[in-house]
């Protein structure tokens, strides 16, 4: 059966091509050779996307970036010119390599891609060197290899080639980037034969994505929000069966975009308040399918790499340098990344106060969540949604 061709940015070395690895373990691994991504950037893999029969894996969101809006995931999504195949998170780990043995204050011109000047902000504000920045840390290494005035590189795991390794951590706490493997549009029609090695993936639909977008005015204080988490969780049997917003987008200056995973929903195509009136969101159906859940995965990162950080009921991460945020609720499998905690924090305050109705009404839930309900139901009816008290994890802790 022949293989789909996956064009994974900068290759098998780079932070995609290590994520690629972890996620897709189990896919041909035909995708390293270089003629599938050598001197390819994001413009050319957005318009072979676009206009040929292929795959590819692209970073969409990092925890200190934000969109990588040059990558053009969510772009490409919420425009349907696309079909997305599944998420996942991987954390992003970046060593500082050196060509000698010298000290981090010795170090005046240090180089790697450009969103680790976000990611490993507080490494190079301690070493207040000289950034320059690349495309890739595929790109950066070589930069490093070749220029003598470049004394360290910002590198991902497995590119030193036997340089010496500063610090094999430099990049700031809870640092993660969300990957999409994205599908040109017609893939959506490909029969079994076209699939290759990713066949068993796409027949297994675990998870639907579909999107919701309306003014940022809207997002938060209206009642076309509220109607909306109505029709998300009209028919929810369980807690965890609930569908999950998972990234608060911004489209334009004035349009918001919610990414939704769902385990089988299918939203009306005009959501409508309780009073019968027409709202102003637009329901973006058939984005696309996975064979996993993002919130499990993300979880799992979550508790495997920085299980003392997420700890408390209630959480809020925000980057040092942009607005970049997201917040969470562990016990009830809520994580919702955004671009503003401003326009963030009243979704996810919304959110469980549907879920507080929800097991009033006696929508089931595991053991764990039920303690939750119990510890905080007195000061939820005494408070409402003002007895939420968000800790900050990662930098601004």
């Amino acid at each position: 059966m022949p293989e789909p061709n996956l064009i994974v940015y900068k290759g098998p070395t780079s932070q995609t091509g290590i994520a690629t690895s972890k996620e897709l373990h189990d896919i041909s691994t035909q995708w390293k050779e270089a003629k599938y991504w050598e001197e390819k950037t994001f413009d050319q893999i957005k318009n072979e996307l676009l206009e040929d029969q292929i795959l590819a894996v692209l970073p969409m969101w990092n925890s200190h970036k934000g969109e990588l809006r040059f990558a053009y995931v969510l772009e490409m999504i919420f425009q349907k010119r696309v079909m997305l195949y599944t998420l996942w998170p991987n954390p992003i780990v970046f060593e500082c390599i050196t060509k000698q043995d010298i000290e981090l204050k010795d170090i005046k011109k240090i180089t790697s891609v450009h969103v680790a000047e976000e990611q490993c902000s507080q490494f190079l504000k301690k070493i207040s060197a000289t950034f320059v920045p690349e495309e890739s840390t595929t790109e950066a290494f070589e930069s490093f290899k070749k220029d003598p005035e470049i004394q360290a590189a910002l590198c991902a795991p497995g590119q030193n080639d036997g340089y010496n390794v500063l610090s094999y951590n430099a990049e700031n706490p809870i640092n993660f980037t969300s990957f999409a493997l994205l599908g040109c549009l017609d893939s959506y029609n490909w029969d079994d034969n076209d699939w290759g090695s990713f066949l068993e993936k796409t027949k297994t639909v675990s998870r639907v994505y579909f999107g919701a977008q309306m003014p940022i005015r809207s997002v938060a204080f209206s009642d076309d929000q509220k109607a909306l988490f109505n029709e998300l969780t009209d028919e929810a049997e369980t807690i965890n069966g609930i569908p999950k917003i998972l990234f608060v987008t911004e489209r334009t200056s004035s349009q918001c975009g919610l990414l939704i995973e769902a385990t089988n929903v299918i939203l009306p195509d005009e959501i409508l308040t309780e009073e019968g009136d027409t709202t102003e969101i637009e329901i973006i159906q058939d984005i696309g399918k996975s064979y996993s859940a993002y919130t499990e995965k993300i979880y799992e990162v979550l508790n495997r790499n920085y299980s003392l950080e997420i700890k408390h009921d209630f959480i809020r991460h925000r980057s040092v340098k942009n607005n970049t945020c997201f917040f969470a609720c562990p016990t009830l499998q809520i994580l919702i990344h955004g671009f503003k905690d401003e326009i963030v924090e009243p979704v996810v305050r919304l959110v469980i106060d549907k879920y507080f109705k929800l097991y009033a009404n006696g929508i089931a839930c595991s053991e764990l969540q039920r303690s939750f309900f119990k510890k905080y139901t007195k000061a939820y009816y005494e408070d409402g949604m003002d007895f939420v008290k968000f800790v900050d994890i990662g930098t601004t802790s």
